[in-house]
């Protein structure tokens, strides 16, 4: 029914089974599993078919999973308890409910030069992650001898299929690292943080939210100046040295102005 059982923990894994299965060394999947193979599913199963030749493109294994995670070339799931749907606290916060002792599956698809589309199903506990209890095929003795001809695969990235530096997805999984959404804030915004979970019910996620700020005081066309009530209080009284008196009016001013009333009397 399977293909292999151990612990596909790099794409580089993921070629070795692919190769194994085109030189005949392992069995691909021809047909989709009835209900007896799905219940039979354990950890460390491994699962490839060639879309054209099993004639599915979608694998079903009877089970409910978590929303998928990309972790490098991998999808990774979580097993969960129930198929009901997830619990909310409110429409931004879905909460799962993790099996317990499940199982976390891992997908990877590739299509080759011959236009040959291969898919890989893997299946693997916690348990057996931080054991260390199942072989990857990378070094298992019995796959010594599966050289991945270069150029009928894709290119992978060279960290992501050397075994030593690449982590594991189920690894980085099973540290619940949740995901921050990074906002670029503009100048006329300010963020506030508030808490949120992700689909791990037992981490919480910051989102952020933005509201806008004041705007900025800016001049008119006429260059002239925006002066804020706290600039006004400060400017200075005006004082006579400002504004001097007005003199008063002299003994020949009374004088032109009783000669000017006497000539409009006449």
């Amino acid at each position: 029914m399977h293909t292999y059982i151990g612990h596909i923990k790099t794409p580089q894994d993921a070629l070795i089974i692919f190769e194994a299965c085109r030189q005949g060394s392992l069995k691909r999947v021809q047909h989709r599993l009835s209900s007896k193979e799905r219940n039979d599913i354990r950890s460390g199963h491994v699962f490839v078919w060639d879309e054209h030749e099993a004639g599915m493109r979608r694998w079903t294994d009877g089970r409910t999973w978590s929303p998928s995670r990309v972790s490098g070339s991998f999808l990774t799931y979580r097993e969960l308890s129930t198929k009901r749907r997830p619990r909310r606290h409110n429409k931004m916060t879905p909460v799962y409910s993790y099996k317990p002792n499940g199982l976390i599956k891992q997908s990877f698809s590739i299509c080759t030069a011959t236009n040959q589309k291969l898919h890989l199903i893997s299946y693997i506990t916690k348990d057996d992650v931080y054991t260390g209890s199942l072989l990857q095929p990378s070094s298992d003795p019995k796959l010594r001898q599966i050289a991945v001809p270069i150029g009928l695969y894709p290119e992978l990235n060279p960290v992501d299929t050397n075994a030593g530096s690449h982590t594991s997805t189920t690894q980085s999984l099973l540290r619940h690292s949740s995901s921050i959404i990074d906002h670029q804030a503009t100048p006329s915004l300010s963020s506030s943080p508030c808490a949120s979970s992700d689909d791990d019910p037992t981490m919480s996620s910051p989102i952020t939210y933005y509201a806008p700020s004041s705007p900025p005081m800016t001049s008119n066309n006429n260059n002239n100046t925006c002066l804020s009530s706290s600039t006004l209080r400060d400017l200075p009284l005006p004082t006579d040295s400002l504004f001097p008196s007005i003199p008063t009016v002299s003994s020949e001013d009374k004088r032109q102005l009783q000669a000017l009333h006497c000539q409009l009397r006449l």
